[in-house]
């Protein structure tokens, strides 16, 4: 992964200003973006009380740096590298028996990991930028995680997804739906189609400040969902302040599914890339 990064600087080196695309946004606003458009961002996020039901784990989990890479291949098309470089669980209750064997140092009552990343891609090639466009949006998350550990079940997913925009000139509202295909943890061979969603309205206050509201989120598709590949999903708001070539944001959500966390707060700093 460390290599992959370098390889995107590297790439982008010479990319032109560009503040339109945002750090984890719940929906890239794709059809703004112009060819050239890059940023490199570092942030941290807090949640209270997620639940893991493959080890059986349930705690407050801190992840930091969450690190995302976003370049613009061409007007309305946006590749992205995101993920959690480290996260620690503070284990508030655990279970007797879980579907996978621990590692020793959990039972002290913390656990610690590397976090998933994923590749995305989306693309807007139908429509106009200031009104309605659609198009697709793919995503990889890669198995980054030790399932050892706890806090992550250590799968290959992928997601294809329609994408769709709408927009004027202060605002714009973004979305994608479509299936996600979750290798299940402890059953070789089994997957779960699920229905992947995220959604997001971004408002444009002035030319320093913007702010968003949105969800994402799966729903599994099956009567009996394998373990480690049950429904999440969070509502999320944000706002952004731009101060030269950074962005400064911060954010909060809460989770409206039994294994997403109650409540989370986030917040980051976004460079934008020049020549």
């Amino acid at each position: 992964m460390g290599v992959l990064i370098a390889a995107f600087l590297l790439f982008v080196a010479g990319s032109q200003v560009q503040g339109q695309l945002r750090r984890n946004a719940a929906v890239q606003p794709v059809a703004e973006a112009t060819q050239g458009a890059a940023f490199v961002s570092l942030g941290m996020r807090y949640e209270t009380d997620v639940r893991f039901p493959l080890s059986g784990l349930q705690g407050d989990l801190t992840s930091a740096p969450y690190i995302h890479l976003a370049y613009s291949l061409s007007d309305r098309s946006v590749f992205e590298v995101r993920g959690t470089a480290w996260q620690m669980l503070s284990v508030k209750s655990s279970q007797e028996n879980p579907a996978v064997l621990l590692d020793p140092g959990v039972a002290d009552g913390s656990t610690a990991d590397v976090g998933d990343f994923e590749l995305s891609f989306s693309f807007l090639p139908v429509g106009s930028p200031s009104g309605f466009s659609a198009g697709a949006h793919i995503v990889s998350k890669l198995p980054n995680t030790d399932e050892t550990k706890g806090i992550g079940p250590n799968t290959t997913d992928v997601t294809i997804a329609g994408l769709f925009s709408w927009g004027a000139q202060n605002w714009r509202a973004t979305g994608w739906i479509g299936v996600g295909i979750l290798e299940a943890p402890i059953k070789s061979f089994e997957q779960n189609d699920v229905l992947s969603y995220a959604v997001e309205w971004l408002y444009r206050m002035n030319e320093h400040l913007r702010v968003a509201v949105g969800a994402r989120g799966r729903t599994s598709t099956r009567g009996v969902v394998p373990l480690g590949t049950e429904d999440l999903g969070e509502f999320l708001a944000s706002g952004e302040w731009k101060i030269g070539q950074l962005l400064l944001d911060v954010g909060f959500g809460h989770g409206f599914t039994q294994n997403s966390s109650d409540w989370l707060l986030e917040g980051g700093m976004t460079w934008v890339l020049a020549r």
